[in-house]
């Protein structure tokens, strides 16, 4: 996240699946412990997909609710592994534009 010039939030938002990652799809699989902190422990496995992500614009969104309860948070060095392998196949990654 953060502001860009226009003063709007710019958003990059991961999608969380219990599904594998296909073949030829990167994701990243989120350890128990990870889960655990980020409300999700009710899910056996649970991956983030980095090869395709939505774009948003928080004070436009459709899809964020400026007052909704946080479920957990992932720790900050698994949020840095997150963004290593973003930034990684960031040029093999679908933009999905969600400001429309």
């Amino acid at each position: 996240m953060r502001s860009a010039s226009d003063g709007n939030t710019h958003l990059v938002l991961l999608a969380i699946t219990t599904q594998p990652p296909e073949v030829g799809r990167i994701g990243l699989e989120i350890p128990d412990i990870e889960r655990r902190r980020a409300g999700l422990g009710d899910l056996k496995q649970s991956w983030i997909v980095v090869d395709e992500y939505n774009y948003d614009i928080v004070e436009r969104s459709w899809y964020i609710e400026p007052h909704q309860e946080v479920l957990g948070r992932f720790s900050k060095s698994f949020v840095m592994r997150i963004a290593a392998m973003f930034a990684k196949a960031r040029g093999q990654s679908g933009r999905v534009n969600r400001v429309d």
